[in-house]
C-alpha cells in the first residue's frame, strides 16, 4: 500500500516545466539557496571590518583579492623592510631627476666652474677706509655654490664669494646666470653681487694708521675727561709717537692700544699715556674708536729733558781776590736722577774740583788745595727768575753736605730767551782758613766761581 503522504517522482516535463520558470533569486538579484535562511527585514546590518570594507563573505571577488594583497604586501614589508626602502630611495630619486629635468637644470655647470667663475668675474663689494683702516683693494678669494633655481629657461645658481685684503675679510652673496648654447654647452651671462657684503678684520689697527691717527685719538680722550684750556691734541701737536702696546682680539674684533707721547720744547715737555680701544663694524669692513683716555698731569709741563748726565767745559772764573784756574781742563759732571712732579726739585751726584785754600796772591794755573771731589750727592731747588745769576729760563741751585774744608754750591740753567738749547752751570766754592794782622787773628773766606757750559753727555 502506498503512501499518499509522499510525492513521486518528478517526471521529465516536470523538471522542464521547472526550468522554465525563473526562480525567486533570480527575480530579486539575490543570492536565495536551500541552505541560506532569508534574513529578517528588521535584521542589523553586517558589521565592517577596520578598514572600512564590507567582511568577506558580503565582498565581491575582487575585493577581496585586493584585501588579501593588502595583507601579504604588508607582510612583504615587514619582512623586507631594507628592500622596501630600497625601493622607496629609488622611486624618489626618479621623481628628484623628473623635477630637475622639468626645471631644465639637468647638465648644468658643476659647483666647481661656477665657484672658478664667482671668483673670476664677481665684482667687489663697495668698500673704502676709515681714518684707521689700510686702503687696500678687495681680491676674491674663493666662492661656495648654496642653491640652483631656473629662470626664463636660463640657469642662476647662487654664491658666497669671499674677497681679502691684507687685514680685512669680506664674504658677499653673489648671483651667476648660464643661458646653454646652440651647442648645448653652458655660457656665463651675469655675474653680479645681489645683497650686502659682511666683513672681518684679520690684523689689528696698523701702526702707521694710530700714528696718523693721534689727533682723533687726542679728540676722543678730551671729550671723555671733559676738555680743558687747551686740548690735548692742540698741546701735543707733533709730538714723537711711541706704541708701547697693541693687542688685536680676532675672536672680538676689537684692538687696544697704549701710547706714549712726548713734546719738548726746548728743555720744557709734555707727556702723557693714551690708552685706546677700537672695535671692527662688521657692516662697513672699517675700525671705529670706541674710547680713550690720557693719563694724569698730560697737561702739566714738566722739565724731563733735563734728567742725566752732563759735562762741562771751562770758561771762566770770578774770585773774591786773586784767581785760581786749577778747574780748567778739568772734569764737571752733572748728574740729575729726578725732578719732582712739579718740576720744582732735583736730586743727583756731582763731580768736580773744589778749591779748598785760601787766596793766591796772584792769578795762578793751579794751587795745593785744589781737590777732585767725586759722586757728591746734591739736592736741588728751583730759582725764581730774579735770584738767577745765569738768566736762563730754567736755574736750580744745587746744595751739597757740609765739609769742614768748604762749600760748594752750583747753579745750573736752561735755555734762554735766545738760545733754547742754552745749558750753562756755575761752581762756587768758599773756603775759610785763619790769618792774622798785627798778630790779631781773624778768618779769612776765599770764594771761587767757575763758569762751564754744558753739554749731554
Amino acid at each position: 500500500m502506498q503512501d499518499d503522504s509522499k510525492k513521486a517522482s518528478p517526471t521529465p516535463g516536470d523538471a522542464r516545466h521547472t526550468q522554465g520558470r525563473p526562480s525567486p533569486a533570480e527575480v530579486d538579484g539575490r543570492d536565495r539557496t536551500a541552505t541560506q535562511p532569508v534574513p529578517a527585514r528588521d535584521a542589523a546590518p553586517a558589521k565592517a571590518v577596520p578598514d572600512g570594507t564590507a567582511p568577506d563573505g558580503a565582498a565581491t571577488p575582487l575585493a577581496r583579492r585586493a584585501r588579501a594583497w593588502a595583507r601579504s604586501a604588508g607582510r612583504a614589508v615587514r619582512n623586507h623592510r631594507a628592500a622596501t626602502a630600497a625601493v622607496l630611495l629609488a622611486v624618489a630619486l626618479c621623481v628628484a631627476a623628473a623635477v630637475a629635468a622639468g626645471l631644465g637644470l639637468v647638465g648644468g655647470p658643476d659647483d666647481a666652474r661656477v665657484e672658478r667663475d664667482a671668483v673670476a668675474h664677481a665684482p667687489a663689494p663697495d668698500w673704502s677706509a676709515g681714518a684707521f683702516d689700510v686702503a687696500e683693494d678687495l681680491v676674491a678669494t674663493g666662492a661656495k655654490v648654496r642653491g640652483r633655481s631656473s629662470v626664463a629657461g636660463k640657469l642662476v645658481v647662487a654664491a658666497d664669494v669671499t674677497f681679502q685684503s691684507g687685514r680685512v675679510r669680506a664674504t658677499a652673496p653673489a648671483s651667476l646666470t648660464y643661458e646653454r648654447g646652440a651647442s648645448g654647452s653652458w655660457r656665463l651671462d651675469v655675474c653680479r653681487l645681489d645683497g650686502a657684503a659682511s666683513f672681518a678684520a684679520t690684523g689689528g689697527v696698523s701702526r702707521a694708521r694710530i700714528r696718523a691717527g693721534v689727533g682723533a685719538i687726542l679728540a676722543k680722550a678730551d671729550s671723555s675727561a671733559g676738555g680743558g684750556k687747551k686740548s690735548l691734541a692742540t698741546l701735543y701737536q707733533d709730538a714723537d709717537v711711541t706704541i708701547r702696546k697693541s693687542t688685536f682680539d680676532r675672536r672680538r674684533q676689537r684692538q687696544d692700544v697704549r701710547i706714549r707721547l712726548v713734546r719738548r720744547h726746548g728743555y720744557q715737555a709734555l707727556e702723557c699715556d693714551v690708552d685706546a680701544s677700537f672695535s671692527f663694524a662688521a657692516a662697513s669692513g672699517s675700525w671705529e674708536l670706541r674710547k680713550a683716555s690720557a693719563s694724569k698731569g698730560a697737561r702739566r709741563a714738566s722739565l724731563s729733558p733735563v734728567v742725566g748726565t752732563w759735562t762741562g767745559t771751562f770758561q771762566s772764573q770770578d774770585a773774591s781776590g786773586a784767581r785760581c784756574f786749577g778747574a780748567q781742563g778739568r772734569t764737571l759732571s752733572i748728574t740729575i736722577d729726578a725732578l719732582s712732579d712739579d718740576s720744582r726739585r732735583m736730586t743727583g751726584t756731582l763731580d768736580c774740583v773744589a778749591h779748598y785754600h785760601a787766596a793766591p796772591e796772584r792769578d795762578v794755573d793751579a794751587s795745593d788745595g785744589d781737590e777732585s771731589v767725586r759722586s757728591v750727592t746734591f739736592e736741588g731747588e728751583r730759582l725764581d727768575p730774579a735770584d738767577d745769576p745765569t738768566d736762563s729760563t730754567y736755574a736750580f741751585e744745587l746744595t751739597t753736605p757740609q765739609d769742614a774744608r768748604g762749600t760748594i754750591t752750583v747753579i745750573v740753567g736752561f735755555g734762554s730767551a735766545d738760545d733754547a738749547d742754552h745749558a750753562v752751570a756755575r761752581v762756587t766754592c768758599s773756603h775759610t782758613s785763619k790769618e792774622s794782622f798785627l798778630l790779631i787773628p781773624y778768618d779769612a773766606t776765599a770764594t771761587y766761581t767757575d763758569a762751564f757750559t754744558l753739554q749731554r753727555s
